[in-house]
């Protein structure tokens, strides 16, 4: 079978492997769609702190049951699925609270073992989800972005009448949006790109603000009253909002760090003291089957805003480089295998 590999940082390679022999409990998964996430993009160029090589990316997948192994009690050839990237030893203190995909033995698909960068991956029967025979494999793969929206909106702890900012409008972001907006909740969106903000107008945001044009705590305020966001979602994974994020807020407010910030931020403790902030993170989601329930509701519009690009597995590389590329417009790259 087919399978793109990064032998090291910046290099991929199409390389020839055997297909796998599902174990006992596992299903074999013809991989058709696999998006490309900003965490494979931080991965190819050598700055994930997890990541070792060579490495097979990939974790939003979608694809079709070709053969069932051992002891599988549900699932069966020929349907068609969602995989749920992370694999938990449901034994730890995450996993006892039902928090499986923050695992403390976690092994996620495209991160510490190899993912959906190639045309077969046996997969754990636990770990897959059937989807309607007439949703597209692309649609489906959105999923596992979609599912971060939803399980960010979840850990906000969001009630009636909370307003919203989200600081970023690439995948995440929007996808912050839509699972905030299933509640109604005025949202405002920040992004230094007019091209992410159409996006999410085209999604149903309240007011989308590009904070190179405008100040991004003043945009939040004039929003809000001046009373502060009750949740502010940080999408972008960008140092420079932290600090930000928590003048942003309201008195008893909640931030969500959601993007992946890999450097160092600095901030004063009492304006988290004062205003009685919540500072929350998350990481992955349990939630695909409600992503999944929500692309059956909006999936033909959330495709049609969020993938910009389709190429085949062989152009991966390519892909990821396009993502690091201001000049090009791209949202969600999607490889059709």
């Amino acid at each position: 079978m087919k399978a793109m590999v990064v032998p090291r940082p910046m290099e991929m390679e199409m390389v020839d492997r055997d297909i796998p022999e599902p174990k006992a409990g596992e299903v074999l998964v013809r991989i058709r769609a696999v998006g490309i996430c900003g965490s494979d993009v931080h991965a190819f160029g050598g700055h994930h702190p997890v990541v070792t090589f060579p490495r097979i990316l990939g974790h939003e997948m979608a694809g079709e049951i070709v053969q069932v192994g051992p002891e599988v009690k549900e699932r069966q050839s020929g349907e068609r699925v969602v995989v749920e990237p992370a694999t938990a030893c449901d034994q730890c203190y995450s996993c006892r609270i039902d928090f499986f995909h923050n695992c403390c033995n976690l092994e996620f698909k495209g991160v510490h073992v190899d993912g959906g960068y190639q045309e077969y991956l046996s997969i754990p029967e636990k770990n897959v989800y059937p989807i309607p025979s007439d949703m597209p494999y692309t649609m489906a793969a959105l999923a596992e972005p979609l599912g971060i929206g939803l399980e960010s909106a979840k850990i906000a702890q969001l009630i009636p009448g909370d307003t919203v900012a989200i600081l970023g409008a690439g995948p995440i972001g929007l996808a912050c949006l839509l699972a905030v907006k299933r509640n109604n909740h005025p949202v405002i969106i920040t992004d230094i790109q007019d091209s992410c903000l159409e996006r999410a107008e085209t999604l149903g945001v309240d007011r989308a603000v590009n904070v190179k044009e405008s100040d991004m705590i003043g945009a939040v305020m004039d929003f809000t009253d001046q009373a502060g966001a009750n949740v502010v979602m940080e999408c972008a994974g960008v140092a420079a909002n932290f600090k930000p994020s928590m003048e942003a807020a309201s008195v008893c407010g909640r931030v969500v760090v959601v993007g992946l910030i890999f450097d160092e931020v600095s901030y004063v403790p009492y304006v988290h003291i004062r205003k009685h902030l919540h500072l929350l993170g998350t990481r992955n989601s349990n939630m695909i089957p409600e992503a999944i329930e929500l692309l059956k509701e909006r999936g033909e519009e959330i495709e049609k805003v969020f993938v910009t690009h389709r190429m085949p597995l062989e152009e991966a590389g390519k892909g990821l480089r396009m993502v690091n590329d201001t000049v090009i417009d791209t949202c969600k790259i999607m490889l059709n295998i």
